[in-house]
């Protein structure tokens, strides 16, 4: 005698399976602070690049809201005070992320063969 699930049972599993199979990805996660030669490391240093770029605009922005504040309030009041440093946090955020788009670049010049390098 033969057994078998109920046809809505079967479907039910059927779901699950393919939503299993299709949620599972073949590629870890990428590690933007790994230097390890099995990482992108070009599009990690893209990826810093593209933090650094929009972190100078921030910078750039917080400027001119600086010298807003500076009109309107004083120069030595908290507005303007506050967006100056948080204009040069930003301007050193800009470059702590354009050295580190420099060594992963390198890095990914020295291995460019990475297993993940071609599938990006």
């Amino acid at each position: 005698m033969k057994r078998s699930l109920p046809t809505g049972v079967q479907g039910v599993l059927l779901v699950g399976l393919w939503v299993c199979v299709g949620c599972q990805s073949p590629h870890a996660p990428l590690d933007l602070n790994s230097f390890d030669p099995s990482q992108d490391q070009q599009f990690i240093a893209d990826q810093y690049r593209r933090q650094a770029a929009l972190m100078k605009q921030t910078a750039e922005d917080l400027k001119i809201k600086a010298e807003r504040y500076a009109q309107l309030f004083g120069a030595d009041s908290e507005w303007a005070t506050s967006a100056k440093l948080l204009e040069k946090f930003y301007e050193q955020e800009a470059q702590n992320r354009e050295r580190l788009a420099i060594l992963h670049a390198e890095a990914g010049r020295l291995h460019p063969h990475s297993p993940d390098f071609e599938t990006r």
